[in-house]
């Protein structure tokens, strides 16, 4: 999902958490969010293909992005 699909998505309610990942193969960090459904969702890039992850390069640039979509608290796994 894209950062405004996200936005709207948290808006209304729809989000419960979100996590930042590493992601080895892509050289940086991804957004996990999970939805009231306990449905789970990467954020994607909205320059690329829509099923692409977006990557950040750091930690602070993931939780910027959460921060956007309207997250105040932020889980990191580094598993």
């Amino acid at each position: 999902m894209e950062l405004k699909e996200l936005k709207v998505l948290f808006d209304n309610g729809g989000l419960k958490t979100v996590t930042i990942k590493r992601a080895p193969l892509m050289n940086g960090y991804i957004l996990i969010v999970k939805t009231v459904n306990k449905n789970v969702h990467v954020m994607t890039s909205q320059r690329e293909e829509s099923n692409i992850p977006r990557a950040f390069k750091t930690i602070d640039a993931a939780a910027a992005n959460a921060q956007k979509i309207g997250f105040k608290k932020i889980g990191i796994d580094f598993s």
